[in-house]
């Protein structure tokens, strides 16, 4: 069995046997992260969760939901009010996402996590008699050819809409921690499973998409034909068109007058506090890839690690933009946002897929793209 987790939103101390001596602090939920995210709870696990939260500073109400008592509207509390000491403890705890743990060499049991994504649901159905529920889902790089599981009871559903809701295939946000790891499986344990949804909206939406900017949406990328769509001949040009190239135009638009080097252990290939949304300066960190690999982007084409992302996203910035000559790939991009996700909750910040063709109609829009090759001419 795992150590049990810490909890994540307490500060600790470790004692001479390795357990934290745990200092309790007023779990009161914050705007943040993101001043729209909100938490609907479909699961809850009211032991564990009690154990994460300071049970003697939550609100009478909460308090008696989740110890089990008879409580007026009890399924609502759980479901609704619950969330947002969740969502405090995850981002006091700078708890991060499989990814990252991988990559940093601390997934192992006992640690939290969360999870924002595509999962199988199975052992929902009514004539379903055991009280065992899993989430299953196959992950992608840094950890393909290893499925996630998530472990848990019917006991902690909080409202029937949890049976249609987690059945099937279907999109959660799930905060747990890791059970035990082998060749092939990660099993975890959640606290939470939910929806992670957008508030600022008149009707809730998932909040996951909310934190995609579009590159004409930056003042300084505007002025793109959306209506421009090369054919199959004139996209082949981005060939002809280097990673440099591309890193130059980026930064005189910006107004960056030093092109930076390229070199192996950088973070970004371009940083700059001009960037401008809405008429507001915010800083930006860039990912470049150019044509030397002429096909949707890969996570195996990020670096010899596969680490450019989570490197990427070690930079503190507000806008982070990964670019390159061809199509993103789906794995890059769930990559990608989960790595904004975990940053959300240390600072807001939003991210910017800029493909083969966006890339085109950048290029194009500014008189850099390639002419059409001459024919030659057949000697007589």
């Amino acid at each position: 069995m795992p150590r049990t987790p810490r909890p994540a939103f307490e500060p600790y101390e470790e004692s001479e046997d390795g357990l934290a001596n745990l200092a309790p602090v007023d779990p009161v939920p914050p705007a943040a992260p993101g001043a729209s995210a909100r938490l609907t709870a479909f699961y809850l696990s009211r032991d564990r969760v009690l154990g994460l939260l300071n049970a003697e500073r939550l609100p009478a109400h909460l308090l008696a939901a989740l110890q089990g008592q008879d409580v007026v509207m009890s399924s609502a509390i759980l479901s609704n009010a619950v969330g947002a000491y969740l969502l405090n403890a995850i981002a006091a705890g700078g708890v991060k996402t499989l990814q990252q743990l991988a990559f940093e060499g601390n997934l192992r049991p006992g640690v939290q996590f969360i999870y924002d994504g595509h999962v199988s649901g199975k052992g929902f159905a009514y004539a379903n008699k055991s009280p065992a529920l899993t989430l299953t889902e196959k992950l992608d790089e840094p950890l393909a050819g290893k499925k996630l599981v998530f472990e848990f009871s019917k006991n902690g559903l909080v409202n029937d809409t949890a049976y249609t809701r987690m059945s099937g295939s279907t999109h959660l946000f799930a905060y747990g921690y890791v059970a035990g790891i082998d060749d092939a499986t990660i099993r975890a344990v959640p606290y939470v499973v939910g929806d992670l949804v957008d508030r600022s909206a008149g009707l809730p939406s998932p909040f996951l998409p909310t934190l995609e900017l579009r590159p004409e949406e930056i003042a300084q990328f505007a002025g793109m034909d959306d209506d421009w769509m090369p054919s199959k001949a004139e996209f082949e040009r981005m060939r002809q068109v280097p990673e440099h190239a591309v890193k130059e135009l980026l930064c005189g638009l910006l107004g960056e007058y030093t092109v930076p080097s390229d070199w192996g252990g950088e973070e970004s290939d371009v940083f700059s506090a001009n960037l401008t949304v809405d008429a507001k300066r915010h800083t930006g960190a860039f990912l470049l890839k150019g044509p030397a690999r002429f096909h949707a982007m890969k996570p195996t084409d990020l670096g010899k690690n596969g680490d450019q992302l989570y490197r990427l996203f070690n930079i503190p910035a507000q806008i982070y933009v990964v670019q390159h000559c061809h199509a993103i790939g789906a794995a890059v991009r769930k990559q990608a946002e989960a790595f904004a996700l975990a940053r959300t909750f240390v600072s807001p910040c939003r991210i910017v897929f800029m493909d083969g063709l966006a890339t085109a109609r950048l290029l194009r829009v500014h008189d850099q793209w390639p002419a059409p090759a001459t024919p030659r001419r057949r000697r007589p």
